[in-house]
């Protein structure tokens, strides 16, 4: 009875240790990530000691970065030079940008040539008239026979020769006041068009057979004027619209840009 009461105790004894060196059994896991998280706290000494992966390479197939658009002097015979953003194709910029009194056009390219290049590239022309008093800033004269010429050429020598092919023009200030005659004149060939702070009231029939007109303004400009233009625009039937630039005057370009991608979106110039 002895030995047996002997060999109890000393079970009894065992069983108490094992139960003490046994860890609780472990919670279920209920989640992928959870299985993972327990599976690395269980075996710190393995991820230790392994080798840190090698990083990745990349892909040869990325496409290498976009570099900026650029302003090109463009050489006209018998004329000053005008300015070019070429688009991303290879077909010429049917767009042309004339701006307004003492103003310099390669400066208001540089002002939105990212969204010159998206729409296929731009083409703008300096006055025919020096502005007294202010070197390499130019004004138009009221010869709209000659402007025409002159915006003629221009995109020819930036490779577009079609002269029956429908072209965009944008105008800025005296430049929206000459577009809004050549407009009238020539719907087919100046088919949409953007007239920025015209200088008095846009006469909206002028505009009666055209494509679509944008009209804009700075806010602290005419925007009152160029809104209401767009609306009588609307009313002869043609699809208008007005875009406005926040926080900049007469003759300024803000979020050029943006505004002008815009503009051009809403055109359907591409």
């Amino acid at each position: 009875m002895r030995a047996i009461s002997q060999t109890l105790i000393v079970a009894l004894l065992s069983a108490a240790c094992a139960e003490r060196k046994s860890p609780p059994a472990p919670a279920t896991i209920t989640s992928a990530a959870s299985a993972a998280s327990a599976a690395s706290a269980a075996t710190p000494t393995s991820i230790a000691s392994a080798e840190p992966s090698a990083a990745p390479t990349p892909s040869s197939s990325a496409p290498p970065p976009v570099a900026p658009a650029v302003v090109e002097r463009l050489a006209i015979t018998g004329d000053l030079p005008a300015f070019v953003v070429r688009g991303a194709s290879p077909d010429p910029p049917r767009t042309i940008f004339v701006p307004g009194v003492c103003s310099n056009a390669q400066a208001y390219l540089l002002g939105f040539p990212e969204a010159a290049r998206r729409a296929g590239g731009v083409v703008a022309i300096d006055g025919d008239l020096p502005c007294p008093g202010v070197p390499g800033f130019r004004s138009f004269s009221w010869d709209l026979a000659k402007a025409q010429a002159r915006m003629e050429a221009a995109v020819t020598a930036a490779g577009h020769r079609d002269t029956s092919d429908a072209l965009t023009v944008i105008g800025y200030s005296q430049g929206a006041a000459i577009l809004e005659q050549l407009v009238a004149k020539s719907p087919s060939r100046y088919a949409r068009v953007v007239i920025i702070a015209a200088p008095s009231d846009p006469i909206a029939s002028r505009y009666a057979k055209t494509r679509g007109v944008v009209t804009m303004a700075c806010s602290r400009d005419v925007s009152w004027r160029m809104k209401l233009a767009s609306k009588a625009i609307a009313a002869q039937g043609v699809p208008s619209t007005y875009i406005e630039m926040p926080g900049c005057m007469h003759g300024e370009l803000a979020e050029g840009d943006a505004r002008f991608d815009e503009a051009f979106a809403w055109l359907g110039v591409r």
